[in-house]
């Protein structure tokens, strides 16, 4: 038999994970007491499942793959459910084994478990639904609540949400933050485990309030994580590690409302004195954009500011406003290119410097080794791709 038969009778068998994968979110079946399920759930699909299953994203042994993990909406009690129509069984007549095929199927259930807190995962469906509807009665949010707002929904009137932070100092917190981690893994690229006995973790999570029928049921919305480094001589550098909003809560502000939250709490403390993002997505850096720079214009920062900016004043408004040198640089392009006027060569010429030298030594170590044409062809073009990233932004503030 040659590989391609072989790979012929092998591909039946292999399954794509991003697509047989599920996660759900389960609360009570509220307002229908005389519904047949007592429960209702929002499902949602994983971006990524490389961390548990390879860099091919795939399982063999199984026709049919179904992966379910449903959780309980607010506490994140956690019901692996793992279906399948056919499984590959070595040797029998079914599968045709050679040489090169896989000895047996691989063991989803143990893949999943080495990432699930065990302790915590129902294996039993009856269990499960008693606990979603206990736990919507008994689970309230851990940790001290920072910060609370409304949004309006179309379907349901005006939803309130609430923002709490803690740290892995809470036993009880640690516990459940075992349970939430796992959603980091699927949903932003690159992503892994803290190491939970670190305590210098500040966590803040987010969670939708609903009351009905004289109860408060909590439904988790999302989390950031943040540490906190050494800033000389005697202050702290924060910065954002993780940032999720789990998808069906997306588009809807609450990043925004989570991100603004965060840096309040940075103004206000004494201590920090800036405010960082490790490795940001393109959508994050968009959002933080947006957010930086509403607050920026409602604090006046801009005020009677025209190109070229000095880097003494630069200094002192990255300093009052805890933002990165670089943040701060582009806040500011974007200010100053909201006001310029293309048509006033001078005025343009100045704006245009300002954005090119930083630029230029942004992007030092590959512009250097160009000849001067090349080196002022690149920069043009950078340069323009820039002013039209910063037009797509201004136009969404």
């Amino acid at each position: 038999m040659d590989v391609s038969d072989n790979l012929s009778k092998i591909a039946p068998w292999i399954s794509k994970t991003t697509a047989c994968m599920e996660l759900r979110l389960v609360q009570p079946q509220l307002g229908h007491p005389d519904a047949s399920e007592p429960v209702s759930y929002t499902a949602f699909e994983p971006t990524f499942t490389y961390p548990i299953f390879g860099e091919q994203e795939v399982v063999f042994g199984y026709k049919g793959l179904s992966i379910k993990i449903s959780y309980t909406s607010g506490s994140l009690r956690i019901y692996p459910c793992i279906d399948y129509k056919q499984k590959y069984e070595p040797g029998s007549s079914s599968s045709a084994t050679t040489t090169a095929t896989p000895e047996g199927p691989d063991d989803v259930s143990n893949m999943l478990l080495d990432f699930l807190p065990k302790q915590d995962c129902f294996s039993n469906y009856d269990e499960f639904v008693r606990a979603v509807q206990e736990d919507a009665e008994s689970f309230r949010p851990i940790g001290e609540k920072i910060h609370e707002y409304s949004r309006e929904s179309s379907e349901s009137g005006e939803e309130h949400f609430e923002i709490y932070r803690t740290s892995f100092i809470n036993e009880k917190f640690k516990k459940y933050h075992r349970r939430m981690q796992f959603f980091v893994l699927l949903l932003i690229e690159g992503s892994s485990y803290i190491e939970e006995n670190d305590e210098k973790w500040e966590i803040y999570t987010v969670y939708k309030r609903q009351n009905t029928g004289g109860s408060t049921i909590y439904h988790f919305v999302g989390y950031c994580t943040t540490y906190p480094f050494f800033y000389w001589p005697e202050c702290t550098r924060l910065r954002i590690s993780q940032f999720l909003i789990l998808p069906p809560y997306q588009k809807e502000g609450h990043g925004s409302e989570l991100y603004q939250t965060i840096y309040s709490t940075c103004m206000s403390r004494n201590d920090v004195k800036e405010l960082t993002v490790e490795d940001p997505s393109e959508d994050f850096a968009d959002m933080r954009d947006r957010n930086d720079m509403r607050y920026l214009n409602t604090h006046n920062a801009f005020d009677k500011l025209v190109a070229p900016v000095s880097r003494k004043t630069m200094k002192e408004l990255r300093q009052k406003f805890k933002l990165t040198d670089r943040q701060m640089q582009r806040c500011i392009e974007m200010y100053l290119l909201s006001r310029v006027n293309p048509k006033q060569k001078e005025e343009y010429k100045a704006f245009r410097l300002q954005v090119k030298q930083r630029l230029y030594l942004f992007n030092l170590d590959a512009l250097r080794d160009l000849d001067p044409e090349d080196r002022k062809d690149k920069l043009e073009q950078t340069f323009d791709n820039v002013i039209e990233d910063y037009h797509r932004l201004l136009e969404m503030i």
